[in-house]
């Protein structure tokens, strides 16, 4: 860690990860396959245009041909990631086998089949038994799958919905990770704005990031948490700073152990006040897993600007 080098404040290092954030592609959109990123191509070229007209906007919507076919996809993979958190390259694995083995016309054994390319076959089971009772549900009360996304106008009642019907109002945090994956993925325009109401409005401003491990980490390891009065914050700066007096001393000093349960609300709160909490998780997740992880200081987007408080550790 550089103790010396020029100080920025936290509000600074939120934006610089604000920024990293806007400057690279969700890993859900970036991994679809092309004929779904062409689809969402045209999903934000009609929000943009049609976003304070929500009647011309579900007219144009609804000629897009398989969307629902797109949006099935995000429900398989947000129920996926209960049992498992798929790598970019699994994610590849399995939009790339949905594309071939779906198509045009959806079924449980070609679902199964493209998740028998990533998971075993019992949770590939649990997957497509999930799946097709959320598609009931909300066919059976809104009659199609994007009116249901698109009348969505409040995260809090849109998040209630997703848990409810997608994951059975189960809590924990593997639940929770889907749930948020669903979620920041129709609600932000940089993703797939289907959410319109919420998209292109100071609502998804609202949305509280789930708090991994990796996100956690570059929140406290940056210092982007360090203007937060909390009672949290406060203990942990006050264990940082005692780490790095005893490092002046020349002391034997051991690493700051956090653990994540205890810092997620801090973390989601840090989301929050940094002005775009969708693109501040997608940058923080980013830097977390491809440099901070494996302390990669030097070639880290926010280099410039981090804390470098590399003795901080998450469990």
């Amino acid at each position: 860690m550089e103790l010396n080098k020029p100080v920025a404040t936290a509000e600074e290092i939120r934006g610089r990860i604000v920024k990293h954030g806007a400057s690279i592609r969700d890993t859900v959109v970036e991994t679809l396959p092309h004929t779904y990123s062409m689809m969402v191509e045209q999903i934000r070229s009609i929000a943009s245009t049609y976003k304070n007209d929500l009647d011309t906007f579900i007219a144009n919507i609804s000629n897009i041909k398989n969307l629902d076919l797109l949006i099935i996809y995000i429900i398989s993979l947000s129920i996926l990631n209960k049992y498992k958190n798929l790598t970019a390259a699994e994610l590849s694995t399995f939009s790339n086998a949905y594309e071939r083995y779906v198509y045009d016309v959806f079924s449980a054994s070609k679902l199964r089949r493209a998740l028998e390319e990533v998971v075993d076959r019992e949770v590939a089971n649990e997957v497509v038994s999930g799946t097709i009772r959320a598609i009931n549900i909300i066919l059976n009360k809104y009659k199609s799958l994007n009116l249901w996304i698109i009348k969505q106008k409040k995260i809090l009642n849109f998040e209630k919905d997703i848990r409810k019907i997608i994951f059975r109002d189960e809590g924990g945090n593997r639940v929770g990770r889907g749930v948020k994956l669903f979620l920041r993925t129709f609600i932000h325009e940089t993703n797939i704005p289907l959410a319109i109401r919420i998209a292109y409005t100071q609502e998804h401003r609202k949305y509280l990031l789930h708090g991994d491990i990796y996100t956690t980490l570059v929140t406290i390891r940056s210092g982007a948490f360090e203007d937060v009065k909390s009672i949290t914050a406060e203990r942990v700066k006050a264990r940082i700073a005692k780490r790095i007096l005893c490092q002046e001393r020349g002391g034997k000093c051991n690493d700051v152990v956090l653990r994540l349960g205890s810092i997620r609300g801090l973390v989601r709160y840090v989301g929050k006040v940094s002005g775009d909490p969708v693109l501040f998780e997608r940058g923080a997740y980013d830097i977390g897993i491809k440099y901070c992880k494996e302390l990669k200081c030097d070639i880290c987007p926010i280099r410039d600007v981090c804390k470098r408080y590399t003795f901080v550790r998450v469990k």
